[in-house]
């Protein structure tokens, strides 16, 4: 699987130093003729002298035009094919011309100097209903087809998928989704059938949905990817900010297991399942806004499931997709350290959405005295008497040092409120636990503010890890189970 940095850099010099900062994560690069700032035979020199140096054997010229995403030029139509046609030259392996565009001189050119023609479509409203006959067409006449379109929906990645399999005879394509929901694409471009996954570096990306060519690596082992591959992952909306990937990858790395974890962007929980089922994906992770609905759509659930109303984690098993939930264990595993579930011991919640439910599941189960406070009282109150816990008053004055742990479970002081404090008339004794389940920032208002009263500190961050830790067993159960 090739992984190819296109040079967007806004100077040509910088430009040059991408390709060598870069090339231990790099197959091949694009010059991208409308990024360049010199558009001439020394630029395109310079940048294939570096590219020999990194030993980069694919080299792909393009000249984008506005409506596919380039850099407006002041250039014609035929004065940009024309320069195209007169910067092809030994070195350059590949070129790219757009569907529809009719060059002639550009064709023949490369024919003499034995380049591949790329024949490339970006679509960025949607998946095009003509991608099959488009992609069958470019390589019936010898070229390389590219696809690049804009999936806006879990539907629209069914049909890209549902394209590539009816493609899968067709070797050498490129097809990739850009932006949030074709996220997964450039990341497991297997997935797509795809021979290569573009990355960027620098100012700006070359399309939406680029990562770059560390992350590529690093975190998703692009390079290593292959038909017997597996993989899992996180559906949620959004999702691209989860950090789940980077500690689920090189965990499989490091036990040597030939499985990738991606984040999927997903509206429909159901849909999802029949884009699961294509993929072969092993078990993901669930998070908002998906905890909830998805244990309809799944076989059988564990009793935490049913009991909490919440799932994080699926695995597929020879009994079908199996549900559970290790928000709660994961939660309780940095307490383990302390003396605060030995019994007899009281703990203050701080809201009353899915977190705390989850929160006050386990906290009953370990045996503690629980009680809620919530901006709205109201739900407050509907969760204690779910639990058989009590609620305390947003608006009453909570006497220091009662309560041996406080638990945060609501999004004040995420970005973009990070000055909000969820309690900030609650003086700290300074003998509290404080637990908060936000891990990013790693360091919130309210959980300074108890650090600097004394307090023992725990942010969400352990949680993150502990959770993901049982996941990451019960993936791997998952990866060495063969399913039908």
């Amino acid at each position: 699987m090739l992984r190819c940095l296109t040079l967007t850099s806004d100077s040509d010099t910088k430009k040059l130093r991408n390709i060598r900062d870069n090339s231990q994560w790099i197959d091949a690069v694009e010059i991208r003729l409308d990024l360049c700032s010199h558009k001439n035979e020394g630029c395109v020199a310079s940048i294939l002298e570096v590219a020999r140096e990194a030993s980069l054997s694919v080299v792909i010229l393009s000249f984008r035009r506005e409506e596919d995403g380039g850099k407006q030029t002041a250039l014609s139509e035929a004065e940009r094919l024309h320069l195209l046609e007169q910067l092809l030259c030994p070195g350059i392996s590949h070129v790219d011309l757009e569907w529809g565009v009719t060059a002639p001189g550009v064709e023949k050119r490369a024919a003499e100097l034995g380049i591949r023609v790329i024949r490339s479509l970006h679509d960025f409203k949607g998946v095009p209903h003509s991608m099959k006959e488009m992609i069958e067409e470019s390589a019936a006449a010898g070229e390389i087809p590219k696809m690049a379109c804009y999936p806006n929906s879990s539907r629209d990645v069914l049909e890209l998928l549902q394209m590539a399999d009816e493609t899968s005879h067709i070797r050498d394509k490129i097809v990739l989704g850009m932006g949030a929901f074709g996220f997964f694409s450039r990341v497991a471009p297997q997935l797509c059938g795809s021979i290569l996954s573009f990355c960027s570096v620098g100012e700006r990306t070359g399309a939406p949905g680029q990562t770059s060519p560390q992350e590529l690596e690093e975190v998703y082992r692009v390079s290593k990817q292959n038909s017997r591959s597996v993989y899992f992952g996180i559906i949620g909306n959004p999702v691209l900010h989860s950090k789940s990937p980077q500690l689920h990858n090189p965990w499989f790395a490091e036990v040597r297991m030939d499985a990738i974890y991606v984040p999927f962007q997903v509206d429909d929980v159901g849909l999802f399942m029949r884009i699961a089922k294509q993929l072969g994906v092993r078990g993901f992770s669930v998070t908002v806004p998906h905890k909830q609905k998805i244990i309809q759509h799944i076989d059988r659930v564990e009793d935490a499931v049913k009991r909490i109303g919440s799932c994080n984690t699926v695995i597929r098993t020879s009994e079908g997709w199996i549900g559970s939930n290790t928000d709660y264990e994961g939660f309780l595993t940095p307490l383990k350290g302390t003396d605060v579930l030995s019994g007899g011991k009281h703990a203050l919640v701080i809201g009353a959405g899915g977190v705390a439910r989850t929160v006050v599941y386990a906290l009953v189960q370990a045996g503690l005295s629980v009680s809620i406070v919530n901006r709205t009282d109201e739900k407050a109150a509907g969760l204690a008497a779910e639990f058989g816990v009590t609620r305390q008053s947003i608006h009453s004055q909570i006497t220091p040092g009662k309560f041996q742990l406080i638990v945060q479970t609501t999004s004040a002081g995420m970005e973009p409120n990070t000055e909000t404090d969820p309690l900030p008339a609650y003086q700290f004794k300074g003998s509290e636990i404080v637990y908060e389940l936000i891990y990013a920032p790693e360091r919130t208002r309210f959980l300074q503010r108890a650090e600097d009263a004394g307090c023992q500190t725990i942010s969400g961050r352990e949680m993150l890890h502990a959770q993901a830790q049982l996941q990451f067993q019960q993936f791997s159960s998952a990866y060495n189970l063969e399913v039908e």
